[in-house]
């Protein structure tokens, strides 16, 4: 009886109220060793619409590719992302992918975009983007 009680005041939901918490260093770390490209680059262009993140860059080194990949430094990729306009107040969850500032060079830990030829998207959550030589 009290699970029915709990379901209903959780909108007839399972869901533990922690889903939502902060990720633990652990994940961001196991994600950064999962991506498939691991990048130094510098920023060169930033667009804003609505709250997807269009950003141009340039690659200045390579770190990690997959097998076939003709990535290398020079070239320009594009990265595509969500980065919510503000949280609300109280609010639990993962940290927002942070913006980045047009020349700013970064290590940058990235997967493929399946929909978007060439483009890529951050692999790590908050933590897809560091200082160079970041490991």
């Amino acid at each position: 009886m009290a699970l029915l009680a709990l379901t209903a005041g959780l909108g007839g939901s399972l869901v533990p109220p922690s889903a939502l918490a902060e990720l633990p260093p652990a994940v961001y770390a196991e994600r950064q060793r999962r991506a498939a490209v691991v990048v130094d680059l510098e920023v060169q262009r930033i667009s804003l619409i609505g709250t997807e993140v269009h950003i141009r860059a340039k690659v200045l080194g390579v770190q990690r590719r997959p097998r076939g990949s003709s990535l290398e430094a020079g070239q320009r990729i594009d990265l595509f992302y969500s980065h919510p306009e503000q949280h609300q107040t109280g609010w639990v969850g993962p940290s927002p992918i942070p913006m980045l500032d047009r020349g700013q060079q970064i290590r940058a830990w990235l997967n493929p975009l399946a929909d978007r030829a060439g483009g890529f998207t951050p692999a790590a959550g908050s933590q897809s983007f560091g200082g160079m030589g970041s490991p």
